[in-house]
């Protein structure tokens, strides 16, 4: 089963209709200077969501402007203090990572709390406690805040909470309704969903055992870059469930995993090529 994942930093958000039809024509039409400067007379001007997404030009170093982690947090906190959660949450990001400052779970819990009030970073929340990071671990408590991340369709905590489910921490092991919420996230096209999804199938765990399916879902998890999805697909075609047997495809997914980094996709490369060599 897939360990939780932590959620990248969101996208920028635009909000405060003074600004958001200036900000869109300056980014459509590619012009990062005048972008920059909207956002930054925004945020002059007190608002939130201007300081918001100056905030992750500079954190992802988008839009023209040098990576900046230092400005980035400035921003962000300034955001923060104003109650805009998208600015807390990504605050509990950096922190967390430890991304242009010392990493700090006690302080990531707070921006993390700050935001899930405003149903936004319970997910992230969840992982502090689900990890015992900051805080003393608690399954229980990752599992409430991955159902409210869920039912705000924030579709990691949907995943996480399946996690949850299919282990039997926190909350007793439930692999059908694990099933369920692995699907929805799958059908919002989150590639750790499919590829554990798909690990039920194989298991024939809360679903009927079922390898066509399996190879189904770990293919599209591994078309969508989960390294993972792939190494299980090789797995089906090396052993010739779901799929006709085919060493030659099992190598090529294998590999796959391997070049996205899984160390266990190189260990099977090297396990098939013996194979295949006597």
């Amino acid at each position: 089963m897939k360990k939780e994942l932590l959620i990248l930093i969101a996208c920028a958000m635009m909000a405060h209709a003074g600004f958001i039809k200036e900000g869109m024509e300056a980014k459509e039409s590619g012009d990062h200077q005048k972008l920059v400067e909207i956002y930054d007379k925004a945020c002059n001007e007190g608002k939130a969501s201007g300081c918001y997404n100056l905030g992750v030009l500079y954190a992802e170093g988008t839009g023209n402007v040098t990576k900046d982690y230092d400005k980035a947090v400035k921003l962000y906190e300034k955001a923060c203090a104003a109650d805009f959660g998208s600015a807390c949450h990504n605050l509990g990001f950096l922190y967390a990572g430890g991304f242009g400052v010392k990493q700090d779970f006690a302080k990531a819990k707070t921006y993390y709390e700050k935001s899930c009030a405003q149903d936004e970073g319970c997910t992230n929340l969840g992982l502090l406690y689900a990890n015992g990071a900051g805080v003393q671990q608690d399954y229980a408590k990752a599992a409430e805040l991955y159902t409210k991340a869920c039912k705000n369709e924030d579709l990691m905590g949907c995943n996480n909470l399946g996690f949850l489910l299919a282990q039997g921490r926190g909350v007793p092991q439930d692999y059908k309704k694990a099933s369920e919420y692995y699907q929805k996230t799958c059908d919002g096209d989150i590639a750790v969903g499919c590829d554990n999804l798909g690990l039920l199938y194989a298991m024939g765990k809360g679903v009927a055992q079922d390898y066509k399916k399996s190879v189904q879902l770990y293919d599209k998890a591994c078309k969508s870059g989960d390294m993972e999805g792939c190494n299980n697909l090789g797995i089906l075609y090396a052993e010739g469930k779901g799929v006709s047997a085919d060493n030659t495809k099992a190598k090529e997914f294998f590999q796959s995993s391997c070049d996205k980094g899984l160390k266990e996709g190189c260990e099977n490369v090297k396990m098939l090529d013996a194979i295949t060599k006597k």
